[in-house]
Formats: structure tokens, C-alpha cells, sequence
């Protein structure tokens, strides 16, 4: 299989660069945080994913990113604008591509009104909104109101283990550009060997091991975990859907790189696997 992943279709995401993430701290320093970014721009990589819930990364982001990199964040909460408004200060508004609303219960409880008016707001900053969503009914709604709203975009999990959403979306025929496809990684698996699964996902692991070889017939080590997951981004990038990798250091991203560039021969039918998937709900809260 060839691959042909473009840099400018990967957003990377900060969630454990100052932030006890996935069940380990793994804090970057400032000087890494400088090399990661300036290491991502000579790449082509201009898009990054962040929150104020991830520590300081967007501050640091801020700080010593290249002023072409482009930054997502999200919003909590509502809150009369306030939380709008101090992110478009905080970050700098021109540099700010989308910003997210990442609480299901903002789409569940809140009415068309309300979500009209913060898109009449994101748009007055010359900002995209967009909404992070882990369940489908919450998805449905926001895209049935912003049906016509092209520039709204939604951030969905899709992984090895997770492919109901990936399912529902091409089933019904949603538009693929606005969608960006993030938890593909499941929390730095394929970057990890046995010794280093982390405490979170220790109790799981051998629950998640045995449906990956029920699913996939294949061990459930770092070459297929690796060999699977470049199969399956090649597949979104090639139906023009963007995909969101967490990253905690440059190694990572190299790696990332390197599988996006081999070629990789695998006779596998992801549209089959996606029509035939009878996952993974039972199984999606261990991996997010």
C-alpha cells in the first residue's frame, strides 16, 4: 500500500506536553517544547491542537511557536462570551484556526440560539468553530444544526478500537472535509512496547489485547499496532479527512513521519472492516 499522507492534512495535539497525561507525567521543558516546535515547522507541519486544560501548552504554544502555525483550542463551557473572549486574547486571535467546544452537555443542553450566536461571535474573529464530541447523538445534533454551515467542524475518535463513528459518518453521507479525526493513536499505544503500558490502561490491557486479535488476526504488538494504524490514516487522508496525533516528543513525530512515507504492503479492506464493525462500544471508554 502507498503512502501518501500530506503534512498539511496532521494536527498535532499538546495534551502531554505540560500535562500528566494517560497515566504518566511526561512534562516537557521549554527547551523542548522550542525544538519540538521549530523540529515540526521544517517538517510542513503548521496545525496544532490544544486546550487550557492541558496544563500551560497553550501559553508555551504561543510563546515559541512559528506566527504561521495555526492553533485549535476549546471552550468548556458558556459563559456570557467570557471564556470566548479570553481565549481570543490569551492566544492571539489572528493566529487561532478553530475553536472548539468540547462538552457534549454544551450541545445537549443548550439551545439553537445560544450556539447561533457564539458562531456569529468565532466568526467576527475571523476564527472556525468547531465542536470535539465523544458520542454520536451529541454529533448528530450539532451537525444537524450547522448543517449548512460548512466552516463548522467536528473532532471525532476513530482508532483500531473504535471505528463506530468512522462507521456512522460515511453511512451517512456527511461531509468528510469538516470532519478531523483524533484518539487514533489510543493514548500513545503503538509508541509503547508491554513494559511501558501505563497504569490507566494496565487493567484493560489484556481485555483490549484479545479483541485487537479477535478483530484484526494479528499479534497484538508495535509492528501490526504501527502497520494497522498508517493503513487506516492512509485511508482517511485519501477520502480527505484530516486526522489529530497526540505527541510527546520528537521521536514520536519522527516515527510518525517514517511510517507516513513507507510503503508498507497490507491486503486490507478498511471499507469492509468499517462496514463490518460490530465494535466497539463495549470496549470505546477503555482506549479514549
Amino acid at each position: 500500500m502507498n503512502y501518501h499522507i500530506r503534512m498539511e492534512n496532521i494536527i498535532l495535539g499538546s495534551a502531554g506536553w505540560r500535562n500528566k497525561y494517560a497515566g504518566k507525567s511526561n512534562i516537557l521543558s521549554d527547551d523542548q517544547i522550542k525544538i519540538l516546535l521549530s523540529e515540526i515547522t521544517n517538517l510542513g507541519i503548521n496545525h496544532i491542537d490544544t486546550a487550557p486544560s492541558y496544563g500551560d501548552a497553550e501559553e508555551k504554544i504561543v510563546q515559541f511557536a512559528a506566527p504561521s502555525t495555526l492553533i485549535d483550542t476549546k471552550l468548556n463551557q458558556f459563559d456570557e462570551l467570557k471564556d470566548l473572549k479570553d481565549q481570543l486574547y490569551k492566544l492571539d486571535q489572528k493566529r487561532i484556526h478553530t475553536i472548539y467546544f468540547h462538552d457534549p452537555e454544551i450541545v445537549r443542553k443548550s439551545s439553537t440560539k445560544e450556539l447561533d450566536q457564539y458562531y456569529r461571535e468565532i466568526k467576527k474573529a475571523n476564527c472556525n468553530m468547531g465542536f470535539s464530541l465523544y458520542d454520536i447523538k451529541s454529533f448528530e445534533t450539532a451537525y444537524s444544526i450547522f448543517l449548512n454551515n460548512h466552516d463548522v467542524l467536528f473532532q471525532v475518535p476513530v482508532n483500531l478500537l473504535d471505528l463506530k463513528f468512522l462507521k456512522f459518518i460515511l453511512e451517512n453521507n456527511i461531509t468528510l472535509n469538516r470532519i478531523i479525526v483524533r484518539s487514533i493513536f489510543s493514548r500513545g499505544l503503538i509508541f509503547l512496547d508491554d513494559s511501558q503500558i501505563p497504569s490507566c490502561f494496565q487493567n484493560n490491557y489484556l481485555k483490549v489485547k484479545k479483541l485487537f486479535e479477535e478483530i484484526y488476526g494479528r499479534s497484538f504488538d508495535q509492528k501490526s499496532l504501527i502497520e494497522l494504524t498508517f493503513s487506516l490514516i492512509n485511508f482517511l487522508h485519501r477520502k480527505k479527512i484530516k486526522t489529530l496525533f497526540g505527541v510527546n516528543s520528537i521521536e514520536e513525530i519522527h516515527s510518525i513521519i517514517k511510517n507516513t512515507q513507507k510503503n508498507i504492503q497490507m491486503n486490507f479492506d478498511w471499507d469492509d472492516m468499517i462496514q463490518q464493525s460490530k465494535t466497539i462500544n463495549k470496549i470505546e471508554d477503555l482506549i479514549l
